[in-house]
């Protein structure tokens, strides 16, 4: 019995054909890999510099553009490489590539393969079998060529892709070194440098792509084109985004058409019209571009509140006070201003100009670096005249007011005194011995200094005669006083002018301020002349005083017509007739009166009595006053006596003032009395007939004056007949003296 065969073993060719076909699979799956990673990349590099030359986007697209790349980089090496170059590949497998390649091998190169990695028992397989299936395999194995089991297509495709995209970024290396160094600050190192650009656009006022504007202030976003820059765009568009999602675009408008021989830029304007709201925009014009520019919106600066320290002109004697300004100021003229204000921001600077002269340089004030950069502070200087002032901010964030805050000054100057006088007692003409007195107000807002008469006579210079005031500094002086005439020897026939002067405390121009009263021209007379003036006044008064007497006898007449139903009287028996208490002017009845018609008729006439009461009474107080007048003229001239100053004083004066300011105001009491009961037949006679008597009481009253008033004037005739007599023995006498002076001559001339 024979031993068993030993095991059978692959010929060694087939396992260096093996082996072989391993490591060729493998080095053909790194350089199709590797390949493809390259390929990827020069292509990511031309669509990344494709995107970045035409769009230029911001950096974080940028960012996303680089991420996916590498992304896409990552997942061709997994793809390519790590998932097929690390996967283990057994003899097995390598069998079976070169079975399907070369079919001569009847699948013995397989068989051989599997049967000597399995080591199968000798109930499966012969051994003789085995070995003779494994020489089969040998034989053949020598003429494979393994590269023909490899498809080369592939690996050269992503070998020339690679080739190609490695040369052309080689080429634009060496060629355009610029672009690739700007490819790569930007796409590599996130700069935001631009590409070279045929077309160079500016846009003016912006800090690092940031400008604050005014809220609902409108904005020029203004572009600039180099002219030396080979492409000025006809057209640059502006694209904006508001902070509500509210997105538009507009073309700028072309100032004018810039020349290249003089002018540097080409400008293009925009304008944003009241903006409230942040918003972004980019500026677009050739192959250029501004992006991320960036309008913020802030408060437009002001002052929020505004004070006067005001020093007034040391002879008001007023103290400093601080008064807020509200409208227009009216401050006194010459007070020292220093104005405090506060704005709603943080100030740099404050401009302050003159309204009032558009010529004069600005005051600038420089408020930034102090503690308080919202605190104003300027001092205006004494007011010598109106002022208006204009204050113009910029704050901390670059804005300037949009409108000047203005401040109006108005200087009142120091008024004159007022003198609110009158002379009392003086008529137009007085006697060279009179006393002129003066009786009123004289005021000054800041204080009287002085006082004074100032008089002249005839077309003389003028003369002072001060009037005593006060001490300290009155504002007010209630005048009494006099000018003594006769010291000035004053002669009938001449005029004499007077009035009344006040100065005040005022120093700030060449004098002070002086106050005039009512300027009175009066004639110098003899006392016969102003007698005889005043006596025609007189005359006159009575007159209008019988005038008053009449019309008081016709409101008694109009109360006798005043009938009651209680009085008894018939009506009017006739159509047409007029009743017996008619008045002249009343229609005839076209019948019998009703009560209603009656009552009418009544209140016509109370109403009447009532009012001509009232005239009368102001008219008799009035008379009072002229008599009053004269008696005072009399008393200031010096031409009165005891007993003429009697009978006009208690004779006439003084019951025409208990007249019209006592029973005329009873009278009307009764009259209003009457006026509530003419309705009423019990009560309204009896207020009728009270009304009456009142009324026959001023009468009686009136006519007992009127008495006095002819007694006086047949006095005053008495005493002017007596003032003849003396003046014609006084003439007599001097023509006496005269013939018994002629006789004394001619005796001793015999």
């Amino acid at each position: 019995m024979t031993g068993n065969p030993s095991k059978p073993q692959l010929e060694p060719a087939i396992r260096s054909a093996l082996a072989s076909l391993r490591r060729r699979i493998r080095r053909y799956v790194w350089a199709e890999g590797l390949a493809a990673a390259v390929a990827w990349l020069g292509l990511a590099f031309w669509i990344s510099l494709a995107i970045d030359w035409f769009f230029e986007p911001p950096p974080a697209v940028r960012g996303i553009v680089l991420a996916a790349a590498l992304l896409v980089f990552a997942g061709v090496l997994f793809k390519l490489v790590v998932r097929r170059a690390f996967v283990r590949l057994s003899d097995r497998n390598m069998a079976m590539l070169l079975e399907r390649r070369f079919p001569q091998f009847h699948e013995s190169l397989l068989t051989a393969v599997e049967l000597s990695e399995h080591r199968p028992g000798p109930s499966e397989c012969n051994p003789l079998m085995l070995e003779h299936t494994c020489r089969l395999a040998a034989a053949p194995i020598r003429e494979v060529r393994l590269g023909e089991v490899f498809n080369p297509r592939p690996l050269r495709q992503a070998m020339a892709g690679a080739a190609f995209l490695a040369l052309s970024v080689a080429v634009l290396a060496i060629g355009l070194p610029g672009a690739i160094e700007i490819w790569t600050r930007r796409n590599l190192g996130f700069s935001n440098d631009l590409w070279p650009r045929r077309t160079r656009l500016a846009v003016e006022g912006f800090d690092k792509g940031l400008v604050k504007v005014a809220r609902g202030a409108d904005f020029d976003v203004v572009a600039r084109a180099d002219l030396r820059m080979p492409l000025v765009p006809k057209t640059v568009e502006i694209r904006y985004r508001a902070e509500g999602g509210s997105r538009g675009r507009a073309t700028m408008v072309r100032e004018g058409t810039a020349d290249r021989s003089r002018d540097r830029f080409q400008a293009y304007t925009h304008t944003f019209r009241g903006v409230l709201a942040p918003m972004e925009f980019d500026v677009f014009g050739g192959d250029a571009a501004v992006r991320d520019l960036r309008i913020e919106v802030v408060d437009n600066p002001t002052l929020v509140e505004m004070f006067l320290d005001c020093r007034y002109p040391e002879y008001m004697q007023r103290p400093a006070r601080t008064v807020p300004v509200s409208g227009a100021m009216r401050i006194p003229q010459g007070t020292d201003i220093t104005i405090r204000a506060r704005s709603n921001k943080d100030l740099v600077q404050v401009e302050v100009r003159s309204a009032l002269d558009d010529a004069s340089e600005p005051e600038v004030l420089q408020i930034a670096g102090r503690g308080n950069s919202r605190a104003v502070e300027y001092r205006a200087g004494p007011l010598t005249g109106d002022k208006s002032l204009l204050f113009t901010l910029l704050d901390s964030d670059g804005i300037k007011s949009r409108e000047p805050v203005r401040l109006v000054l108005a200087a009142l100057p120091d008024e004159p005194p007022m003198l609110a006088v009158r002379l009392q007692g003086i008529g137009p003409a007085i006697t060279p011995q009179a006393q002129l007195p003066a009786v009123g107000r004289i005021t000054d807002d800041y204080g009287l200094a002085r006082t004074w008469f100032e008089y002249g006579i005839d077309d003389q210079d003028a003369h002072d005669q001060p009037i005593p005031t006060q001490e300290g500094n009155p504002t007010e002086l209630k005048l009494q006083s006099a000018l003594e005439v006769r010291d000035l020897k004053l002669k009938p026939g001449q005029k004499f002018l007077l009035a009344a002067k006040a100065s005040d405390r005022y120093n700030l121009g060449d004098a002070p301020n002086v106050g005039t009263s009512e300027r009175w021209l009066l004639e110098v007379v003899t006392p016969e002349q102003l007698r005889a003036m005043l006596e025609a006044r007189e005359l006159v008064l009575r007159q209008r005083f019988e005038s008053i007497i009449e019309e008081v006898v016709e409101t008694r007449d109009s109360l006798l017509r005043v009938d009651f139903a209680s009085d008894g009287k018939k009506e009017p028996e006739k159509v047409g007739e007029k009743p017996p208490s008619a008045e002249p002017g009343d229609a005839p009845e076209s019948g019998p009166p009703t009560p209603e018609r009656l009552v009418a008729l009544r209140t016509l006439r109370v109403q009447r009595a009532l009012q001509n009461s009232r005239k009368d009474a102001h008219e008799v107080l009035g008379v009072a006053e002229a008599f009053d007048d004269i008696r005072q003229e009399l008393v200031n001239n010096r031409i009165d006596t005891t007993e003429l100053r009697i009978r006009l004083e208690q004779g006439i004066v003084g019951p025409l003032e208990r007249i019209g300011g006592e029973m005329f105001p009873e009278l009307e009491r009764r009259l209003d009395e009457l006026l509530g009961a003419l309705s009423n037949d019990a009560q309204g006679p009896r207020k009728r007939d009270l009304a009456r008597e009142q009324s026959d009481a001023i009468l009686l009253a009136m006519r007992q004056v009127l008495g006095r008033m002819i007694e006086l004037e047949d006095f005053n005739e008495a005493v002017e007949l007596l003032r003849q007599i003396v003046n014609l023995q006084e003439k007599l006498n001097d023509q006496t003296k005269q013939r018994h002076q002629s006789r004394l001559r001619d005796l001793l001339e015999e």
